[in-house]
This record gives structure tokens, sequence and C-alpha cells, in this order.
């Protein structure tokens, strides 16, 4: 079975009492985050395999888009839905994996999003899952199927063989003898004189 991903969340941002902030807030509805700085994350994040990436890409007021693009460079990082924090709308437009929170947010906005994206990461690994695994159970029961069907063959072959076996033991027992081959009566005389 595949693993299932973990509830774990890559948060690179600038700031470190935001960073701060929002990584206790995580921690506080059982997340595991890993925070870490712009200049920083490639070396903290090396044996992170996380579920969701949350990046800020303000450098103070202005967008810098080329630290979401050398997160998104990376392979192990490909298909992991990211949560862009930023002051103004992105300038550049976003994929069907980023999603886009304006500051100042509500950290209860950001919080269910969060959860939201880790459910959803959870639901579609849990049916990729359920689907690689679903021929398992066929060929279970198949097999099954055929030891049962195995089984009253031999059942059915023994029963037959107990009968007859049976059926000569009460013959035997009794004393019944086969009957010597008679004539039917319509063949012998009915009157002394056709003799």
């Amino acid at each position: 079975m595949a693993d299932l991903p973990s509830r774990t969340v890559l948060l690179i941002e600038p700031e470190a009492p935001l960073r701060r902030l929002i990584a206790l807030g995580l921690q506080a509805r059982e997340i595991r985050v890993v925070a870490t700085d712009p200049q920083r994350w490639p070396a903290r994040s090396s044996d992170c395999q996380p579920a969701l990436l949350i990046v800020d890409i303000d450098t103070g007021r202005w967008q810098d888009a080329s630290l979401l693009q050398a997160v998104r460079s990376q392979p192990r990082f490909a298909g992991t839905a990211i949560i862009v924090l930023s002051w103004e709308a992105p300038s550049f437009p976003l994929d069907e994996h980023m999603l886009y929170v304006r500051k100042p947010f509500d950290a209860r906005f950001l919080h269910a999003l969060i959860e939201e994206q880790l459910a959803t990461r959870l639901v579609e690994a849990e049916g990729a899952a359920a689907h690689q695994a679903s021929l398992c159970p066929l060929m279970t029961a198949a097999g099954l199927l055929l030891i049962i069907v195995g089984l009253m063959a031999q059942l059915v072959i023994a029963g037959i063989g107990l009968a007859i076996a049976l059926a000569a033991l009460l013959c035997w027992t009794l004393g019944w003898q086969p009957c010597p081959y008679r004539p039917s009566s319509w063949l012998q005389p009915s009157h002394p004189c056709h003799v």
C-alpha cells in the first residue's frame, strides 16, 4: 500500500515573528511544521517530504517570485500544494496547485485553509492507495472460491463412495443375493397341454 502523506507543512517565511506565530498555531492543531527563512530553506527541507508548502513571496513590500520558482523546480515538491502569502495579488499566473492568501490575513482563515488542504491530500492519497490495492481482495476471493469448489467436489465423490460402501455392507449383512435369471411368466406355458 502506498504511504499516505504526513501532516507536515514546510513554511518558508522571511519574518521570524510571523514564522513563529504561524508555526505555533499549526503545532497546536497537531500539524508538524518545518519553518525556515528563504535563505536556509534548501538545507532545512532536505529530509522533509511535506504535504503542503506555505511560501511568503514578499521581500519587504515587493514580490519576489524567484523563491517560488526555486521551490517549484524541486522534483520532490512536484504536485505539492502551495499556499502563497503576499501583500498583493501575485503578478504571475497561479497553477492548479497554488492558492493565494493576501496579507494581512486572519490566522483562523489560514489555519482552516491549511487543514482543508491537508484533508484533501489525505483523501486523494487514500483513494489512490485503495485503487492500487483493489486487486488483492478480488484475487483472495477467487482463491477461496476455488478452495471451496475443490473441497465440495472431494466431498461429493467421497459421499458417493461412502453410499456405495454402505449399500454393499447392508446387502452383505442382510444376506441379500441377486436373483438368478427367471423367464417371465408369459413365456411359461399356462396350461399343461401346451407343454
